[in-house]
């Protein structure tokens, strides 16, 4: 996985891999995200099939970011580890993942967790309800809840 790749994968995580975190991760690097990158990052991600449509279960399939922050790999994220990320000094969501997905307020996000909140968004930005997100419903409201 390429570097840049990586950072839209560790900033879109939280929650589904959305662009609005990927947009201030390569804004850190000095990049500006043009419009329609997110989704492109977000079905090279997600899209095991390439048909231009992700399902709830190849988005679940796969968690890049959480695996890159999960720096002891034990299958959990605690807080230090997302300190630990180059990123959480300049980014607010990063410092704010362990608060925003540990269900049961533990201090620390499972790989469970990080699941049920995702397949939350995934149905919320599934507006048709089709099983499908595609690129109509990858709003920038739906970008949001993917961050």
């Amino acid at each position: 996985m390429t570097k840049t790749l990586k950072i839209a994968a560790v900033l879109s995580i939280v929650a589904a891999c959305g662009a609005g975190l990927a947009t201030a991760g390569d804004e850190a690097q000095g990049k500006k995200w043009k419009k329609g990158q997110g989704w492109e990052a977000f079905v090279k991600t997600f899209d095991g099939n390439s048909d231009s449509k992700i399902t709830k279960d190849e988005m679940l399939a796969k968690h890049p970011g959480f695996d890159l922050m999960d720096s002891n790999k034990d299958g959990v994220v605690a807080q230090d580890e997302v300190k630990a990320m180059p990123a959480s000094t300049k980014h607010p969501n990063f410092q704010s993942f362990v608060a925003r997905f540990d269900g049961d307020k533990d201090g620390k996000v499972t790989m469970d967790e990080f699941n049920a909140a995702r397949a939350k968004a995934f149905d919320k930005i599934d507006r048709n309800a089709d099983g499908f997100v595609e690129q109509s419903e990858f709003t920038p409201d739906a970008q949001k809840q993917l961050s």
